[in-house]
């Protein structure tokens, strides 16, 4: 450990060269320890046959660098912060779902608590059958005999 410190304290300007050689202005400290890092791998995979430590880890610790940038680009530019106008349409969505259950919730009126449970879970969320039984603790046969039921109250009141 005291032998990488050493590493460290040597080669701690370079890794901050290379940083400022690609202008990185923001999460310095990330790309340092990316640095520190890079450093290290280049440390353990070195063979001397190969050429000299400093021309390896140099290029060690700039290619964790730039892939790292790459990825923050890559990243950057598939996910952005929301805008307002997303915002606006999102909280009217939600606000035509909460429409929706009341409309709902109309239908439910005659409905047991049971019935009530099994439209809202089945048309508000798309729940199944079996997750509608397991989010009330009940049986499958159970949740069917309140489809059956509550449709059949349904029906009968468009009916009139």
């Amino acid at each position: 450990m005291d032998e990488f410190t050493a590493l460290c304290n040597q080669y701690t300007p370079m890794i901050h060269s290379i940083i400022r050689q690609l202008s990185i202005y923001k999460n310095k400290e990330d790309y340092f320890q990316i640095g520190l890092i890079a450093l290290w791998e280049a440390e353990e995979k070195f063979s001397a046959e190969k050429g000299s430590f400093l021309s390896f880890a140099y290029s060690m610790v700039k290619g964790r660098i730039l892939n790292e940038l790459k990825k923050e680009a890559r990243f950057d530019s598939r996910f952005t912060p929301a805008s307002a106008d997303l915002l606006n349409e999102i909280s009217e969505v939600f606000h035509d779902h909460l429409l929706e259950e009341e409309i709902l919730l109309t239908y439910c009126e005659s409905l047991t608590a049971k019935q009530a449970s099994w439209v809202l879970l089945s048309f508000k969320d798309n729940l199944t059958i079996q997750e509608i039984a397991k989010i009330t603790g009940s049986s499958a046969c159970a949740v069917k005999s309140w489809r059956k039921s509550a449709l059949n109250k349904i029906k009968a009141e468009l009916s009139n």
